[in-house]
């Protein structure tokens, strides 16, 4: 089933990059319920670095394309990111609000051609930054909804109006990079890129140190006052 706002998750093991991730089951409602208190942890603008994978076509001069490069997958609208080099291609970003601790990830659908869609993704994350080394946080297998975004190009993500998928996951560790890869596609016989609408990538973000200790003085205050 898919459609507007529904929150789907793959089950199964996938051979990402020659390492093998069970993904467990995780249910539309509880998942629904438990997204609702994460927040996208990139911005607009943050830096980004486009991943290429492997190549199953002819090679292609401007891979991505000037307009659907990377750093449409975290803009904040329908623009695509497309990679000709399409199995494992992605990209990697370091949010610029800092360190946070990511359990979920939201794919849209682009505006075309279905069977470029990814069929799994793979994300890690690192503490040392966009060059890694990287950490395998999860993987999955997933299908995206077969509606496409087809809005006019720089309109806003919005989850409430447009065809998206959740998967959500057990993870307490904080990181300040993140790569993001897609493995496989719906369809990669007639597939000749991976495209993708957006990403976000939903959990906390970690406090600072200045601002745990701003927000404690402020509590004593607050407890002085009610004294």
């Amino acid at each position: 089933m898919s459609g507007v706002k529904m929150h789907r998750r793959g089950t199964g093991t996938v051979a990402a990059l020659g390492i093998a991730l069970a993904a467990s089951i995780f249910s539309a409602r509880s998942a629904s319920a438990a997204l609702l208190t994460l927040d996208d942890v990139t911005l607009p603008g943050d830096p980004v670095t486009v991943v290429s994978g492997a190549d199953d076509a002819p090679p292609v001069a401007t891979n991505p394309p000037a307009a659907e490069g990377a750093a449409n997958a975290i803009d904040n609208t329908v623009n695509k990111y497309l990679n000709f080099q399409d199995y494992g291609s992605g990209f990697i970003v370091t949010p610029s609000r800092g360190a946070s601790i990511v359990r979920a990830i939201r794919l849209y659908t682009a505006n075309d051609a279905p069977e470029r869609d990814p069929s799994s993704f793979l994300l890690e994350g690192s503490t040392a930054g966009a060059n890694g080394p990287f950490t395998v946080i999860y993987g999955s297998t997933v299908t995206l909804p077969g509606n496409r975004n087809t809005q006019a190009a720089g309109t806003a993500i919005d989850p409430n109006t447009q065809n998206f998928v959740d998967v959500g996951f057990a993870n307490t560790t904080a990181y300040t990079a993140y790569r993001v890869t897609f493995p496989t596609l719906r369809d990669g016989v007639n597939a000749n890129a991976m495209q993708i609408g957006e990403v976000e990538l939903l959990g906390t973000v970690v406090p600072e140190p200045a601002t745990l200790g701003l927000l404690s003085l402020g509590a004593l205050g607050l407890l002085r006052r009610r004294r």
